[in-house]
């Protein structure tokens, strides 16, 4: 038995009326993953013979203090958002059965 199909709704056209204004380069995921990218492997390797000595050690102590970082915005914007959206709800929370089936 086919299935009957719904009309498909025509969409806006997008507004190309004005530019899109730029975004502060601060604000680039690819800046960011480009700059993480050549410190982790570019420095190390031209780093001695620009005479700047880059060892493990400095290496895994960055990466280390990487992860605290991250750990502690996760952390702070957790639970920022779990304030926030309880603060802007409009209902109360219910408690309803759940169940997991495999």
């Amino acid at each position: 038995m086919p299935t009957p199909s719904l009309p498909i709704p025509d969409l806006p056209a997008p507004d190309t009326s004005t530019p899109a204004t730029p975004k502060w380069w601060g604000q680039s995921l690819t800046i960011w993953g480009s700059i993480i990218t050549t410190l982790s492997t570019v420095v190390p390797i031209l780093g001695p013979a620009l005479g700047i000595n880059v060892g493990g050690d400095l290496i895994r102590q960055l990466g280390d203090n990487v992860v605290l970082l991250a750990q502690a915005i996760g952390g702070v914007a957790g639970t920022a958002m779990a304030i926030w959206g309880r603060i802007r709800a409009s209902q109360p929370i219910e408690r309803r059965p759940f169940t997991i089936s495999l």
